[in-house]
């Protein structure tokens, strides 16, 4: 196959090449493109839109089954009695307390208990972030 050359159209007359009318061929397959896109994507849409609500309500309930609510979590056991000199406050904010122990974190409020501090009757914030946790057994105190 041989190959094609583009050849310039010359005027006889005044000698100027002459301007080519028309949209180039990367334009026509683009426009075709977004022309097969629209029609496809309205076929599409009217298929959708023309489903039953029937139909739509058996794929809902062909899922997998729904999670149980609250979801199960395993329990944390600690291996050593843990003591009141184990935690250390991490924040309190409001009439809640985050408390570190060497394995986990700990979340108390008032009316929660502890190994160690017993049930909290009072968290009092400080003013530079820190605080105090009051339990039965014992009263932790940030620095």
């Amino acid at each position: 196959m041989a190959k094609k050359t583009k050849t310039k159209a010359v005027k006889v007359e005044t000698g100027e090449p002459t301007t080519k009318r028309g949209l180039s061929r990367k334009v026509k397959i683009l426009a075709g493109c977004a022309t097969m896109f629209a029609i496809v994507s309205g076929a599409g849409g009217a298929y959708l839109l023309t489903q039953s609500p029937a139909h739509a309500v058996e794929t809902v309930e062909a899922g997998p089954p729904p999670i149980p609510v609250p979801m199960p979590v395993e329990l944390v056991a600690s291996t050593a009695q843990l003591q009141a000199s184990d935690y250390q406050i991490v924040s309190i904010f409001r009439n809640e307390a985050i408390v570190a122990t060497r394995d986990n974190l700990v979340r108390l409020k008032i009316g929660s208990s502890a190994p160690g501090i017993g049930t909290v009757t009072a968290i009092q914030a400080g003013d530079n972030g820190g605080g105090a946790i009051v339990g039965t057994d014992a009263t932790l105190k940030s620095l």
